[in-house]
This record gives C-alpha cells, sequence and structure tokens, in this order.
C-alpha cells in the first residue's frame, strides 16, 4: 500500500512540476512579447474611454434603459 501511494505521490508532483514549468514558460514568453504589453495598454485604454462615456452620459443611458423596460412590461402584459 505504501509503494502505492509514493508511486501516486511522485506521479501529482511531477505533473505539478510540468503544470509550473509551463506556466513559468508561458509567463516568459509573455513578458519577453511586446505585442502582448502593446494590447493590454490598448484594452486598458478602451476600459477607460467606455467608463468614462458612461459616466458623461448616466443620465441619458438610464433615461433610455428605463423606456425600454417600460416597452417591454408594457409588451408583456398586453400578451
Amino acid at each position: 500500500m505504501k509503494n502505492y501511494i509514493e508511486k501516486t505521490t511522485d506521479k501529482a508532483a511531477y505533473f505539478a512540476a510540468r503544470a509550473l514549468y509551463a506556466v513559468r514558460k508561458q509567463t516568459n514568453e509573455f513578458i519577453r512579447n511586446e505585442d502582448g504589453e502593446t494590447n493590454l495598454v490598448a484594452i486598458l485604454l478602451i476600459i477607460v474611454v467606455t467608463v468614462g462615456l458612461v459616466a458623461i452620459f448616466k443620465d441619458k443611458l438610464t433615461d433610455v434603459i428605463e423606456t425600454i423596460f417600460k416597452r417591454i412590461q408594457s409588451s408583456v402584459k398586453s400578451i
């Protein structure tokens, strides 16, 4: 029984080490790749612009969404 547990533990340790190596390799590749950094900056910029637009037009967006939901509710009531 002890031999079986040792083999199972060895297998688990092997797969964990292999997974850790793969993660390290991918992380190093990501750090070296400049496109990843550029894409990250672009995504952050898109998020900032979207949040800014929502903050500016919050009242208008709220009115539009409320109007849409009122129409949906009236359509559901008529069914």
